[in-house]
């Protein structure tokens, strides 16, 4: 898959703006800085397809050897779909993302060598690209790690090639065979299903029929891949040229009505996903896993890396967001109540982009829910503040604090407790250190009396560390 379009780039805030433009190219990723902060990839071109000259010779000579096998030579191919497409992907059980693709290439109606149009007559293609590519975000390669986006028939038929076991971590163009699926439906025409996970294909071989919506495998990057997508061709018989574009548009000059049961928009703005963070995400490009860095559950006092203390991040991840449009944020209490909102507009188109916010975390123990509202639809995610008034184990449990709320003198006494050496840690509600000493417990006992008469009133947390045990509880401050 190559991009030519300007329009796909990767945006990212956290504390201060910055943003990524992302191409997914075929050639090495050589970054040039732009005055955004960001960065973008060499541009892809005809010299660089998903599906080479070479190797699409290679599938004709293969469907036709197939279709004789099994009988389909004589088979008539109509000069039109008769059977309407289904979406060829669907998430995985268990997944829970809003959205999880974008288009990052069309078919391309334009056939001079120095120009490129789409079917609603803009620029989402490549020279010479006969298919669409659909990829998978955020997070591609964990996805892929994972199999949560799978390729499902997108229309009944035989499958007449079959390809697996190939390598599928390709990021730059090259002559390694994909691990694909080739159906002939009823009408004689082809959908091919390209760039599949290695071992993930189907166990049906060549012959066999599949139902619409059956799984095919899952979205992988094998072959002349430049990260995780499907590409996904329809063609009217075995050989390259006769590829049709399944989406009706006005510059569609290869068929004139819709193949698909449904059509998505050209563009369709909305949220992939929104997630809870004790860091920043890690993407450190194709074809290395990213690291997601998300959480349901954060202990309070909190300290993330690279974040204030009793901050996390809070991530939203939209595809395609409209100029002059803004996005509503909110945190919201275990009863619904807003803990904290705020909105973020849309200044800049992206394809795909991503923004981090540093917010404070909520204190009190409850279920929480960060949601993100654009273009009439939120997308949610529940996070768990667990009660911090006691983390604790072993012989710590023990300990005894008194009084409580405190004036001027705090008392910390315990038995049977192991001699060993501790620490013990005074914490604001957010997590900052005010006080931290050590000591030494002699004799199995615990008796020690601490000054806060220099605290100003208001609430800390006291956290006492062992060498097998750890205790935290809430001081209330007079």
């Amino acid at each position: 898959m190559k991009i030519k379009n300007k329009d796909f780039t990767i945006g990212t805030t956290f504390l201060l703006f910055f943003s990524i433009t992302l191409l997914f190219g075929q050639n090495e990723n050589r970054f040039s800085p732009i005055d955004s902060g960001g960065f973008e990839y060499t541009k892809n071109d005809e010299q660089n397809p998903c599906i080479s000259a070479e190797e699409y010779a290679r599938i004709e000579n293969e469907i036709s050897a197939n279709v004789a096998k099994i009988g389909f030579a004589n088979r008539s191919a109509n000069s039109a779909l008769t059977t309407s497409l289904s979406w060829p992907l669907r998430p995985a059980a268990g997944f829970s993302q809003c959205n999880y693709h974008f288009i990052a290439a069309y078919v391309d109606q334009n056939t001079a060598t120095t120009a490129i149009q789409d079917y609603n007559c803009e620029s989402n293609t490549y020279d010479g690209h006969q298919g669409t590519d659909i990829s998978i975000w955020p997070y591609a390669f964990y996805k892929m790690d994972n199999s949560q986006i799978e390729v499902i028939a997108a229309a009944p038929g035989t499958i007449i090639q079959r390809a697996d076991g190939n390598f599928d971590r390709n990021c730059v163009s090259n002559t390694i065979p994909a691990n694909s699926i080739i159906i002939q439906h009823a009408d004689g025409t082809y959908a091919m299903y390209w760039h599949m996970k290695n071992g993930s294909v189907t166990s049906k071989t060549v012959g066999q029929t599949v139902e619409v919506g059956e799984y095919l495998g899952v979205v992988g990057s094998s072959g002349s891949s430049s990260g995780p997508h499907l590409h996904f061709e329809i063609r009217t018989s075995a050989a390259s040229n006769s590829y049709k574009d399944p989406f009706a548009g006005t510059c569609n000059l290869l068929n004139a009505t819709s193949w698909w049961a449904s059509q998505n928009a050209h563009t369709n703005p909305a949220i992939f996903k929104v997630s809870v963070n004790t860091t920043d995400l890690v993407a450190p490009g194709c074809p290395t896993t990213e690291t997601p860095n998300e959480s349901d559950s954060f202990t309070i006092p909190f300290q993330g890396a690279g974040l204030a203390p009793g901050y996390a991040k809070f991530y939203i991840f939209l595809r395609e967001a409209t100029v002059g449009t803004s996005v509503d944020l909110k945190i919201l209490n275990p009863n619904g109540s807003t803990f904290n909102s705020w909105t973020y507009p849309i200044s800049t188109f992206y394809k795909v982009s991503y923004w981090g916010f540093s917010k404070v975390l909520p204190t009190a123990p409850g279920l929480y829910t960060f949601q993100a509202t654009y273009n009439g639809v939120t997308c949610s995610k529940t996070f768990q503040i667990q009660n911090p008034l006691g983390i604790s184990s072993n012989e710590l449990t023990e300990l005894v604090l008194y009084p409580n709320p405190v004036k001027d003198q705090l008392h910390l006494i315990g038995n049977a407790i192991e001699n060993a050496n501790y620490s013990l840690s005074f914490m604001t509600i957010s997590g900052q250190i005010i006080r931290k000493e050590q000591f030494e417990t002699r004799n199995n006992e615990i008796e020690k009396s601490i000054s806060v008469s220099d605290f100003p009133a208001g609430i800390y947390f006291l956290e006492v560390t062992g060498p097998h045990s750890k205790l935290v509880k809430k001081i209330i401050k007079q």
